[in-house]
């Protein structure tokens, strides 16, 4: 019987579209290409969701390697893109219902410091008995590492728990079934999968 519910944040709570967040910054192909290129896929993104460099540290870095071609772009967007993602209300709605069925709800997510920091005073948060972000633990999905951090902390039973997650990779998944788990990938951002996930294991909201 599945108890705790484990939410991933980014594509399932939080919109994280990465067209939609550049779109905010530039319309110009090459400022695009370097933004994909240079920050959202290189080595310091998954530094700064380690915990490993800050976000200040992650700008210098990558304005150094790039001679400043692009410090302004840089600079801004490093400090201000988190800020362009949404709560998505409605699958937060979902959370509210679970948790007063009865259920346990539960993050767990691949996460900057100033990114959470940004976000967690959403009421969303508020609703979960346990959190676990990267760059707080120095851990990263799919490393098996954190999920066994999670239900060590928190005491759980991995055959009562359902993770949430939208990693197209599939990565994320194998890692967690095979520690006995339950789920599968989500549409990203789509709350109707997230309910049809939930009655694919019995749970009705």
């Amino acid at each position: 019987m599945i108890r705790n519910i484990i939410f991933d944040l980014g594509n399932v709570i939080i919109n994280y579209n990465q067209e939609q967040i550049i779109n905010n910054f530039t319309k110009k192909e090459e400022e695009i290409k370097y933004i994909y290129d240079e920050i959202f896929h290189a080595p310091e993104w998954e530094l700064m969701d380690l915990g490993n460099i800050t976000n200040d540290e992650a700008t210098e870095v990558i304005n150094k390697r790039n001679e400043f071609k692009y410090q302004k772009l840089t600079d801004n967007f490093l400090h201000e893109w988190y800020k362009k993602q949404e709560i998505n209300r409605d699958i937060v709605e979902i959370a509210k219902k679970l948790k007063k069925n009865g259920y346990k709800l539960f993050v767990l997510s691949n996460m900057a410091n100033l990114t959470y920091e940004y976000f967690k005073n959403d009421e969303f948060f508020s609703l979960c008995t346990g959190i676990i972000i990267s760059a707080h633990e120095h851990l990263i999905k799919p490393d098996e590492k954190v999920f066994r951090l999670l239900l060590d902390r928190y005491k759980l039973n991995a055959e009562e728990c359902l993770f949430i997650d939208d990693d197209p990779s599939g990565e994320n998944y194998k890692t967690a079934n095979k520690i006995g788990i339950k789920g599968r990938r989500i549409v990203p951002n789509q709350a109707e999968d997230v309910r049809k996930l939930l009655l694919e294991f019995g749970i009705e909201i």
